[in-house]
This record gives structure tokens, sequence and C-alpha cells, in this order.
């Protein structure tokens, strides 16, 4: 059985990816957040800076560019061309430099401007901007001569910050519900997991819990879920841990609490 409730607010992830094998020569590191939330009005132009240090004691070279990024609840992420997704702001982004060397214990700023269009009317809009560290001997390198520089493989260091602009008013906050089920481990430990849908137009970053009750009207729990962002169109997997219930029948109540007057929920029966 599912139940509707309400509405839900917003949320964030990203973080590091590793790609390629091999020697890494370049260190740098993205200060701060790796999400870069700015709430904006049709026709408005909002700014913002990326701060990249250089933790060593040589020069670092690294280089700059955008995609676009969807994730799903079955683990895949998808890092498109620029301005592919609908909801893609990548086209209103501009940044500068593209290419920079980072002096020896020092840090460097990339900073953007995103000029929304006066025909956006509400919802998130987003995209990726990567930060990859180049290799001094790259074909890629801007320093160096031409003839110490190599192809192949190497260990590529690449942050991607996620460029998100809200148009929140009329915004429309809304989940579903799918891929319900419980498993258990060769331990006998036991998890409910759900695949939340952001089906609404405005990104969310809300709590989600289950209430648990037996068949005494006893209450169980909450049973805490993982606080993940949100965009629409996009899904992930809630896996929440039951395996201090005993066997038996349970009422539950699986909330996404988004704050305020968004708040949804499901209601399943549990035999355990």
């Amino acid at each position: 059985m599912h139940t509707n409730w309400k509405t839900l607010k917003y949320g964030l992830i990203l973080s590091l990816l590793l790609v390629m094998t091999g020697s890494a020569r370049a260190q740098i590191t993205v200060r701060g957040m790796l999400a870069h939330d700015l709430d904006a009005t049709p026709g408005q132009v909002v700014s913002g800076s990326i701060i990249v240090d250089n933790e060593t004691g040589a020069p670092q070279q690294a280089k700059v560019y955008q995609t676009d990024y969807l994730f799903f609840a079955d683990g895949t992420n998808a890092y498109d061309l620029p301005g592919t997704n609908p909801r893609s702001n990548a086209l209103w982004v501009r940044f500068s430099p593209d290419n920079m060397t980072i002096p020896p214990n020092g840090s460097a700023t990339v900073s953007y401007s995103i000029t929304v269009p006066d025909s956006v009317s509400e919802g998130s809009f987003w995209s990726m901007v990567m930060v990859e560290a180049v290799d001094a001997t790259s074909a890629e390198s801007l320093e160096g001569d031409e003839g110490d520089r190599q192809v192949g493989f190497r260990q590529v260091t690449r942050y991607g910050v996620q460029i998100a602009t809200h148009l929140r008013q009329s915004a429309e906050q809304n989940v579903s519900f799918d891929g319900i089920q419980l498993d258990v481990d060769d331990e006998g430990n036991t998890t409910f997991s759900a695949d939340v849908y952001n089906t609404g137009s405005l990104m969310l970053r809300p709590q989600v819990y289950m209430r648990v009750f037996d068949a005494d009207g006893v209450e169980h729990g909450p049973f805490e879920g993982i606080q993940y962002r949100m965009y629409p169109g996009t899904s992930v997997r809630q896996r929440i841990d039951l395996s201090s219930l005993e066997t038996g029948a349970y009422q539950a109540l699986l909330i996404v609490d988004n704050g305020q007057d968004a708040v949804f929920g499901g209601q399943y029966e549990l035999t355990l």
C-alpha cells in the first residue's frame, strides 16, 4: 500500500572522482563544498567561485570544463555533454580560467557567473564544473618542452563541483517510491530498501526514516535512512537497517521529510 502525503525540500552530494591508473604526480584539491546552490529569479545574473589548492612544493596544472550530471537508484551516473539534460544550466554558465598553473603551496580561483534566461519560470537547474589535474608530462601540459610530454596511462585526480540554480517560487516538490523489498543477508540481518524518485521540479535533500509498529501498536525506531541530494528526474536507493527488530508482523511508515509542508510517506506491511 502506498500513501502520498505531501512534499519535500532539497539536497546535495558529490565528491572525488578517480580515473585511470599509474603514477600520480599532480596534487590539487578543491577547497570547501563540492556543490554550490544559488537561488535566482528569471533574468538574474548570479556568481560564485571555486578555489583550487596546490598542496605540493612544485607548480601544478589544472584544466576546467563542464559536463551535465545525472544519477540513479541503480548506482549509475551520467556525465553527458553540457546542455544535454533538459534541466541543465551548463549553457548559462561562464567561467574563467579554463586552464591554470597553481603556484607551489598556493591557490587559484575559478570565477563563474550564471545568467538565468527570462523564459525560465521555476525549479532547479544544474550542471557540473570539472576541475582536473594535468600532469606536466602529459600531452595537455602547458609547461615544459613538447619533447618531454608523453602519451599513456596515468592517474588523474578530478573534482566535480555541482553548480545548481534554484527558482523556488511556484516550484513543485514531489517524490515517488519503487523497488520496495526486504533483504536478509547470510548473517540474518534485515534491510528494507526503496528507490526514491524526485518527480517534482525542485531539488530535494530530505531526511528519510521509518516508523515501525508491531501487532500491539508499540512503535520501534525510528530507523534512519541517508540524507541524499536529489535533483528532478534523479533517484536514490534508501537502505534502512531493521536488524534490531524481532521476528513478526509490522506496519511501517517510510517518511521522506523535506521540512515545513514538504513531507511524503509510504505505508507498508512487513513480515520478518
